[in-house]
């Protein structure tokens, strides 16, 4: 059998993936004794697509030098490094105009990830590259919060959410759903957060992250974020949800990791993302300040330290595995569902996964569209899968 470009690509990831391990453990852990390197032998092409699938360039960029990487390696990585910390710029302006705008109206809102994140674990507000830039509302702030946006240009595109957000389906969907994506030509996208995740349970709510929210300086402005355990708490959950296949979420356990009180280990210890994720991260990263919160050897971690191998050395999208069939939509419910003890947060997945919020928003029209016209379009779109499903297998 000829392999497959997806194939071919999944086989050059999976591959690159020791070099790319190697240089996080020289990296973040400076003072443990070096293995043998793989890194002077490593496809340069191959090395720089794996760094660009994880989004670490800014991260290994700077030690290059150290890493003994091959001079072409080397420079391609830099400037890799430099593209991405460019990327970030935006990101930085564009808190400091939106911020104190849903301030001015009276909104209390959270940089979440991005910029605010980045000071958190580098000091820098490029250290963790370019992206979306995240904002974080009360949940009963976000029809106000969506209307001081949209007077500064953002619009949310068509088929994406219902836009009367007062309506049924849009109190639904924001039921269901955890954030709106908004955009304007020339800025970066925007994701207007009111919960951490459809995934609710593990972590606190909006009242309590604000209570406890951290200052941090972008260009000299004070921003406010979320704590550090809290950053912690949801990047643990964040990483889980994906399968931790996304090995700059697991370099932002190991930062964060490192900055937390002795107090609250065993406390964290006993959450079941914080768990995964931390073994996980130990895995990929060799931080020995993760083992405060997991242990490895335990069997639901083992199996979670297996699962992010694979994942890791995958494309980047889902449609990598290829076309739809039911088995996927079913084991992505089963994994977000096991990760909260909550029976409402289970409801919520399933809801979030079968009576999808963006389906209530016509992608060709931008009108809402009630329950039978969404049902009438899911139905169509599961014929179209299941065909795909058919012809594919």
């Amino acid at each position: 059998m000829i392999p497959t470009a997806r194939a071919s690509s999944r086989a050059d990831l999976a591959a690159a993936r020791p070099a790319l391990l190697e240089a996080l453990h020289q990296v973040l852990n400076p003072k443990a004794p070096a293995s043998a390197s793989v890194l002077a032998h490593d496809d340069p092409a191959l090395f720089l697509r794996a760094v660009r699938r994880h989004r670490l360039a800014v991260l290994l960029a700077p030690h290059a030098g150290a890493l003994g990487l091959p001079p072409k390696t080397a420079a391609l990585l830099g400037q890799e490094g430099l593209h991405q910390q460019r990327l970030a710029l935006p990101l930085v302006a564009l808190a400091l105009e939106l911020l104190p705008a849903l301030e001015r109206s009276g909104l209390r809102v959270l940089l979440l990830k991005g910029p605010a994140l980045a000071v958190q674990t580098t000091g820098k507000g490029w250290g963790r590259g370019g992206g979306d830039l995240d904002l974080l509302v009360a949940p009963e702030d976000l029809p106000a919060a969506v209307a001081v946006l949209e007077q500064l240009g953002f619009f949310s595109p068509p088929g994406m959410f219902p836009r009367q957000l007062r309506s049924v389906w849009g109190r639904y969907a924001r039921w269901a759903g955890h954030e709106l994506s908004l955009h304007r030509p020339g800025s970066p996208w925007v994701d207007l957060h009111w919960a951490l995740n459809t995934v609710r349970q593990p972590l606190p709510s909006f009242e309590a992250l604000w209570l406890e929210r951290e200052m941090v300086s972008l260009n000299g402005h004070a921003v406010p974020t979320l704590g550090r355990r809290h950053a912690f708490e949801h990047g643990c959950l964040h990483a889980a949800v994906d399968e931790w296949m996304n090995l700059h979420h697991l370099v932002d356990l190991a930062c964060l990791a490192a900055t937390l009180p002795a107090e609250q280990r065993q406390q964290l210890r006993r959450l079941k993302t914080v768990r995964l994720s931390c073994a996980a991260a130990y895995d990929a990263t060799g931080c020995p300040e993760l083992l405060n919160f997991s242990d490895p050897h335990r069997a639901d971690c083992r199996r979670a330290i297996a699962r992010a191998q694979w994942t890791q050395g995958r494309p980047q999208r889902t449609t990598a595995d290829g076309a739809w069939h039911p088995g996927h939509w079913l084991r992505i419910v089963i994994h977000r569902a096991s990760l909260s003890p909550s029976p409402i947060d289970w409801l919520r997945v399933v809801g979030r996964f079968s009576l999808v919020p963006a389906g209530f928003n016509d992608p060709i029209t931008g009108r809402d569209r009630g329950l039978a016209g969404m049902l009438r379009a899911r139905w169509r779109r599961l014929r179209e899968r299941l065909k795909e499903h058919t012809l594919g297998g």
